[in-house]
């Protein structure tokens, strides 16, 4: 059985995954609090973590990938979140690149990968899968300013749930994908992922890491786990980094 340390309050669980990482915990140890009070997204985003609400956990993970796959993990932990989402819940779960989980239009989740340095041999390696999930939150949970973009399990379904099995079956299932990443390859995790893509084939935009805005069609995602954008011009960009929504004016676009 995997170690599991439970925690009532705690900034972020990433931060305390990362230090028992370096204290030689194993692949799957994971951790998980009632209560986040610096819980993180990405690019510098905060994530609200009301107390026994929602899921907050981090997943330590030694796969012992070769480095260039390991920015398929947050694909392949978006795709695990949103499979056991649809068992337990019945509800179609939708992916929007790279980390986000979205039910009806609104945002139900997300995901923040980190790592360790790359460097060295690759049985050092680790990754830290954050995962944050409204799980039991009612609308006035939210603050008033998520109440129209943000949902829950609870919203959608109707249904409270237990967060601990929510929290088993996404462990549980993560690592049956990685161990299917690193015996079969990306292929089967990637058309799984293709299938519930939010973006695809859509207008978006794209605030770029050096704060430029791009208008584009989005192709969807390739291989490697990168984006793909053409913007008006029929230029296709290469998305590594920043933030992609979609656009709010599909006539603006054009």
């Amino acid at each position: 059985m995997n170690d599991t340390l439970y925690l009532a309050t705690v900034d972020s669980t990433n931060r305390v995954a990362r230090e028992h990482a370096g204290e030689g915990k194993p692949h799957g140890f994971a951790v998980l609090a009632a209560r986040q009070t610096a819980g993180r997204g990405r690019l510098g985003k905060s994530w609200q973590s009301p107390p026994g609400k929602g899921l907050y956990a981090t997943i330590l993970l030694r796969p012992g990938l070769d480095v260039e796959e390991y920015a398929k993990i947050t694909l392949t932990a978006g795709l695990a979140v949103s499979l056991v989402l649809e068992e337990m819940c019945q509800l179609a779960v939708e992916l929007k690149w790279p980390n986000d989980i979205y039910i009806s239009g609104r945002k139900c989740g997300g995901i923040l990968v980190e790592t360790s340095s790359l460097q060295g041999e690759a049985d050092e390696h680790f990754a830290l899968v954050g995962i944050g999930i409204n799980i039991n939150s009612d609308r006035e949970s939210f603050p008033p300013e998520l109440r129209k973009s943000a949902t829950s399990l609870l919203l959608e379904s109707g249904k409270e749930y237990d967060i601990l099995t929510v929290f088993a079956g996404i462990r549980a299932r993560l690592l049956q994908l990685l161990l299917q990443l690193a015996d079969e390859g990306f292929d089967d995790i990637l058309r799984q992922w293709r299938e519930r893509d939010m973006l695809q084939g859509k207008w978006t935009q794209w605030l770029t890491p050096a704060g430029a805005v791009v208008y584009g069609e989005s192709l969807g995602v390739d291989g490697s786990g990168m984006l793909s954008v053409k913007d008006r011009s029929g230029r296709i960009h290469e998305v590594l980094s920043g933030d992609v929504t979609l656009a709010a004016s599909v006539q603006e676009m054009k």
